[in-house]
């Protein structure tokens, strides 16, 4: 799964927006060093055949789900699963989003404690986090991640992985509704990409934020 995003770093996101030929004021960022389900983050759709950057709000409950169905918003989505599952089926098809982040944590059990990793990229200063994007009744955007398997790197710390989608294959994943060319992108990255770095458990809480998160 994929719980906690770092969105801290412009400089880093507004890199992976250059090339896309987009960008995102300073003045309308801010620095998310512990970014958890519910919060309003930034993501890529295509509206009406143009790429843009839209607000968000990273989880979601279907607009089908009886009261009390779901104790909690969906935030993340199985690719295995995500073409059978009615929470997913439909959007998988025709309703994908990017969200550019500077990383994410995941946690490693250690006996009855569990160690804080944050996960990016050793070449580039931000990642292209797969997801599905729904329309809630209000208005406004909601989106969920979608995870693979864990690719050798990354088993060492969690058997799951985000969707991660290369700059030059963002517009194509946004615009290709082939379940063939989107099973391909859903798949674990190569080894040899990730700068795995263990942390302190400053960030284990929801309400931290800050630099000290990857100290």
């Amino acid at each position: 799964m994929c719980g906690r995003m770092n969105i801290s770093d412009h400089e880093g996101v507004q890199w992976l927006l250059d090339q896309l030929g987009l960008t995102l004021p300073e003045e309308k960022f801010t620095p998310k060093y512990n970014v958890a389900p519910t919060a309003a983050i930034w993501g890529l759709v295509m509206t009406r055949g143009a790429l843009t950057l839209e607000p968000m709000q990273w989880g979601y409950i279907p607009p089908w789900a009886k009261e009390g169905v779901f104790k909690r918003p969906l935030f993340n989505a199985r690719s295995e699963t995500i073409w059978e599952k009615p929470s997913f089926k439909n959007l998988i098809r025709r309703y994908r989003a990017i969200i550019p982040a500077n990383g994410f944590y995941e946690w490693t059990r250690k006996g009855k404690e569990k160690e804080a990793n944050h996960i990016s990229l050793k070449d580039h200063p931000a990642i292209a986090l797969g997801a599905i994007v729904q329309t809630h009744t209000d208005g406004y955007l909601q989106c969920c991640l979608i995870t693979t398997e864990a690719n050798g790197d990354m088993q060492s710390v969690h058997n799951r992985q985000p969707v991660i989608i290369q700059p030059d294959e963002i517009e194509t994943w946004l615009t290709d509704d082939s379940p063939d060319y989107l099973n391909t992108c859903m798949q674990p990255i190569e080894n040899g990409l990730f700068d795995i770095q263990p942390i302190s458990g400053y960030v284990n809480n929801t309400r931290h934020d800050g630099p000290e998160c990857l100290t």
